[in-house]
């Protein structure tokens, strides 16, 4: 295949090829032994280095090294010397060893120069034309690495998909190229068990899958220079790390949202330097497009009040951190389901919705009872990059003094509470008295396994229940529908320790407030059933909390520890929780009573019973 314009840089040009999707072997630049360069180059430049001891300067720089290797093949019959900076070794007065002589090609001399530009040229023309084809092919459809799902529509749908669906974002999908075998790539890598980021190998995809979720593993290796040909400003500056041109392409993106103003800029430029942190953020999408960037709120929010005339901040300047939160995911939901934010008509496809909320302006919330909800605490994405920006506005109005109107629905976080050393409660006889008041309360009072929050009576663990669901966004009963009766003894007790030492349960990372843990707790989504192998030692059946109301309220009937109660484990050690019952002698054993409810019962009953006696 021959490149147009290939003829105006001369005939020097005719080795090459201009096949630039090509992976096939060429020779040595100065000897027939043949390698795939494409694939890897460094049994190329190690051969060079040992066998002709010669070096190729900046080789990461080179656009092509397949067209370029076959245009040095000319070397073979040409005088290195003319061509390359030579490097003589020892030859100083007095060196012991051997005097070796070195080659380097680079661009100093001026005719590899002008063959590593017009590569690089030629080669990023043919990449444009190729994300054109890319994305003006919408009948590409491809199975989810993830799920079972199969997306149509395009390539960058299939990284829509990832990113809105799992939390898993490789950049903008404007700015990759060969999407179809990046995709190959991933899914490899999955099926071998291998992490995406850490690149280390796990037993089960379970367990692949927990380690990603629970480590935020979902995004690329920044050192793994596999993914350089992957993104379109490698071709347009040779060389550069990929992770560095992703950066590069987000402050571009978020420039390129504010307007021409030059002073906009310059305000925008110091609004970026003093927004720094030290700490990597996480890719964060657009509540209502694909626009994604690591610069929130300067380039992000900036975004949604020009593009979608919905200003966040100032939307949610008076709502608590939790509002915020159920905004977020409230919209997020909303653009998952096709649905309008401020109608809730329920569209066909995404592109008939975005047509519906920019032409109707709908880009606006609804009405507080649609969204002030508490299943909207629970994150629509994993790693929502947003809710890790949300401002806690309660805290800036502790400290303003301001404070909410009555009318507000304001979250109470429970507080470390300082203990009494003089209650009255920590009187035990009085304790006695109080419990002994309510005769008809068979079981303890039942507390809550997050707070201190505790309730009474017969219908006390109901009441946590429910405050456990709408406070602490922990559904009890769901988690614990599938857990034989032991196993929901093990897990609350191992809550409450968990709990008690202020460590979040499910991965146990250690908080200093019990509202930073809450906070963690909802956002990482840590409110499931933990991994078994945290609670299912023998030793989380010795009660935490005496008398624990929770405990005995669980049920019993027909629980077992085996997971087929057909087929009992025998191997196991059982454990029993409560003496043996003496049961008194039946009053039917005795044989008169027996004959007598017979003869009740039906007159003739008597005689058979007493033939079968």
């Amino acid at each position: 295949m021959m490149c147009p314009g290939a003829n105006s840089y001369g005939s020097d040009f005719a080795a090459l090829d201009f096949d630039f999707d090509c992976d096939d072997a060429v020779p040595c630049i100065l000897c027939n032994q043949m390698f795939t360069v494409m694939k890897d180059e460094q049994p190329l430049l190690r051969h060079l280095s040992i066998e002709h001891k010669f070096t190729i300067g900046a080789v990461e720089q080179v656009a092509d090294l397949r067209q370029y290797v076959l245009y040095w093949g000319k070397l073979r019959d040409l005088e290195l010397q003319d061509y390359c900076v030579v490097i003589n070794t020892n030859s100083e007065p007095g060196a012991k060893g051997p005097v070796e002589t070195f080659y380097l090609l680079c661009n100093k001399l001026p005719e590899d120069n002008k063959l590593r530009l017009a590569l690089s040229h030629m080669k990023l023309k043919y990449i444009v034309e190729q994300k054109e084809k890319e994305r003006s092919d919408i009948s590409f459809s491809r199975k989810c690495i993830y799920c079972s799902e199969t997306v149509t529509g395009g390539v960058t749908n299939c990284f829509h998909h990832l990113t809105f669906q799992h939390g898993f974002s490789v950049g903008n999908p404007d700015n990759i190229i060969y999407g179809a075998k990046l995709l190959d790539l991933l899914e490899e890598k999955l099926h071998k068990l291998l992490c995406l980021y850490c690149e280390k190998t796990f037993k089960t995809h379970k367990v692949l899958r927990e380690h990603m979720r629970k480590l935020q593993h979902r995004h690329l290796n920044p050192k793994n220079k596999i993914y350089d040909k992957f993104y379109l400003r490698n071709y347009l500056r040779p060389g550069t790390p990929w992770e560095e041109a992703k950066r590069d392409l987000d402050v571009e993106s978020d420039t390129e949202s504010f307007s021409g103003d030059r002073g906009e800029r310059s305000h925008h430029d110091e609004l970026l330097w003093t927004d720094w942190r030290e700490d990597d953020t996480l890719p964060t999408t657009c509540l209502f497009c694909h626009f994604t960037t690591t610069k929130v709120p300067n380039g992000l929010f900036h975004h949604m009040r020009v593009h979608h005339k919905f200003d966040f901040e100032y939307i949610t300047k008076k709502f608590s951190f939790y509002q915020q939160v159920k905004i977020v995911n409230f919209i997020r939901l909303c653009m998952v389901e096709h649905r309008c934010v401020r109608c809730q008509v329920v569209f066909a496809t995404s592109e008939i919705l975005q047509h519906h909320l920019s032409g109707s302006d709908h880009c606006k919330l609804p009405d507080r009872r649609v969204w002030d909800l508490p299943r909207y605490h629970i994150p629509v994405f994993e790693n929502d990059g947003l809710l890790c920006h949300l401002d806690d506005n309660e805290m800036h109005d502790a400290e303003t003094g301001s404070c909410c109107s009555p009318q507000d629905d304001v979250m109470v976080v429970p507080e470390d509470i300082l203990p009494h050393s003089n209650s009255i409660l920590k009187d035990s006889r009085l304790r006695e008295e109080i419990n002994g008041m309510d005769s008809g309360d068979v079981y303890g009072s039942v507390m809550c396994l997050f707070c201190l929050y505790t309730a009474s009576g017969d219908h006390a663990h109901v009441q946590v229940y429910s405050h456990m669901r709408s406070l602490h966004c922990f559904d009890f009963t769901e988690v614990m529908k599938e857990l034989s009766f032991y196993n929901q003894v093990k897990l609350i007790n191992y809550i409450r320790w968990k709990t008690a030492k202020s460590e979040c349960y499910f991965c146990g990372q250690v908080f200093s407030r019990t509202d930073s843990m809450e906070e963690h707790r909802v956002l990482a989504n840590h409110i499931t059933l933990p991994d078994s192998e945290l609670y299912e030692d023998k030793r989380w059946l010795q009660p935490i909390l005496e008398e624990d109301g929770l405990l005995q309220r669980l049920r019993e009937a027909g629980d077992s520890d085996d997971e087929d109660p057909d087929h009992p484990d025998s191997s196991r050690d059982e454990v029993v929780f409560s003496e043996e019952v003496n049961l008194p002698p039946s009053i039917l054993s005795d044989e008169a009573v027996r004959k007598e409810l017979l003869e009740n019962v039906h007159p003739h009953l008597s005689v058979l019973f007493t033939e079968d006696d």
